[in-house]
């Protein structure tokens, strides 16, 4: 029998990434569409916890799970080491209010470029939250490098390590070499024992 684990996510490209990795284990990933605002901080891990607590909230009283559901949910950020780290787990809301670019305008000639990108999956059941987490590191380009996805507005501005292309240029990245799948088999390997 497929065991169904809840996603709280508005993010369909999420659930299109994600379901095969599920699949794979005999589990069905179901979205819930409990939207709760985001605590205001740098690091996802604390992000996903407190979301994956909300968000549980918010769909228990929907009635779109019970008590005894799983359910989960994904934070991304995305780390500049010049810049302090920023936008970590601001990266969506810097993406989305000043554009993706005006990240080249902070780095100044010189600057450390090495980046990351870090994803944090929190699962919660019975009150219980635990944290999986992702990441891929590169570098920031000097310039805008190919046409990013509208969802993911940084592939243009990160060249993974031992690459020379950005994830927007680069279709040969493969899916295990993503912080997104790197974080969901650490929760999968976590759950299947």
């Amino acid at each position: 029998m497929t065991r169904k684990i809840f996603f709280a996510t508005g993010n369909q490209g999420k659930i299109e990434e994600m379901q095969p990795l599920f699949e794979d284990r005999d589990l069905e990933l179901v979205q819930v569409d409990a939207d709760v605002p985001e605590i205001d901080a740098m690091d996802v891990a604390e992000v996903a916890e407190q979301k994956v607590r909300d968000s549980f909230q918010e769909a228990l009283e929907n009635n779109e799970i019970t008590e005894e559901d799983l359910l989960i949910v994904e934070d991304t950020g995305f780390y500049v080491e010049g810049i302090n780290g920023f936008p970590g787990a601001e990266a969506a809301f810097f993406a989305g209010t000043a554009g993706a670019e005006k990240l080249l305008n902070l780095l100044e000639d010189g600057e450390d470029r090495s980046a990351y990108f870090k994803t944090a999956i929190a699962y919660m059941k019975d009150g219980e939250v635990e944290i999986f987490t992702g990441k891929m590191h590169g570098k920031v380009p000097e310039e805008k490098r190919g046409d990013s996805h509208p969802h993911l507005p940084y592939n243009s501005y990160f060249i993974p390590e031992g690459e020379k292309k950005s994830l927007a240029e680069n279709s040969m990245v493969t899916q295990e070499e993503f912080h997104r799948t790197r974080a969901v088999e650490k929760f999968l390997d976590w759950f299947d024992q």
